[in-house]
């Protein structure tokens, strides 16, 4: 907080005091709104697919048909325990234009017209990232399920048959209004880390091409520790804790009211 009222390098044992310069540049900083709409899509994005699978995998692994369950939620979890550098580093190599899995494949079944740099195409960049992101994620949130379907009474299900309900009627009906506190815990958890996303996204394209997978604690990172501009990263980091706040209080009180 104290930083943000001064412009400094970093190194200078002078500080200039520039009151609320910082965060009025902010407000007129075209890349950082811009950033901000990519943190709004990624938590769009990243409460859906991760939470989403994760919630059709536990149901899937808590079904009396499915057999070797152990080894299928150890295979699911896998990527959560994974090094972000070497889930960049492999997704990279996944993403290549040139020896890429994903390109590769294409240019097999004569889809070349689709081959792409998925991660120097403005327009690909972002949900790329968020395929790669959504992969270390949605394997905590199954076994979080898993958690909280194993602690529902079994006699809601029972009774639910016998009055003739289908599997989709126990599923929405049933399932989800008893998961709802486990919902919300995961989508808070992810609305925060949607917002404070940058280790994947610094690691495979640092932002570019052009800012198209800009985030603001990538944002915030080139201001203060590459352009040495101490003071905007400052009131970038406390315009993003200040946002973060306001979303996650507003959430849960949203759901507060709906109990």
């Amino acid at each position: 907080i104290q930083y943000s009222f001064y412009n400094w390098d970093g190194a200078s044992p002078v500080m200039e005091f520039v009151g609320l310069d910082n965060f009025t540049r902010l407000l007129h900083d075209i890349i950082f709104w811009k950033s901000l709409s990519h943190n709004l899509f990624w938590i769009v994005s990243t409460i859906v697919l991760p939470v989403g699978v994760g919630l059709l995998l536990a149901v899937l692994l808590s079904s009396q048909l499915i057999k070797f369950k152990l080894v299928f939620r150890v295979t699911f979890f896998m990527p959560v325990i994974v090094s972000l550098v070497a889930v960049g580093i492999v997704w990279n190599w996944i993403y290549h234009p040139d020896f890429g899995v994903i390109n590769t494949f294409l240019r097999v079944i004569g889809l070349d017209i689709l081959t792409k740099p998925w991660l120097g195409n403005e327009y690909t960049v972002l949900p790329a990232l968020i395929i790669a992101g959504s992969w270390t994620y949605y394997g905590f949130c199954m076994v979080i399920f898993v958690a909280a379907l194993q602690g529902i009474d079994k006699s809601y299900y029972e009774v639910a048959r016998i009055e003739g309900a289908n599997p989709l009627q126990i599923f929405f009906k049933i399932t989800i209004p008893l998961l709802k506190n486990t919902i919300t815990l995961l989508v808070l958890n992810s609305l925060i880390g949607s917002f404070k996303v940058f280790d994947i996204i610094y690691l495979m394209t640092r932002g570019g091409p052009f800012h198209s997978s800009e985030v603001i604690a990538t944002y915030m990172y080139t201001q203060a520790f590459t352009l040495n501009d101490i003071g905007y990263g400052s009131a970038i980091s406390i315009m993003l804790a200040i946002i973060i706040a306001i979303f996650s209080i507003g959430y849960i009180r949203f759901v507060e009211s709906k109990d």
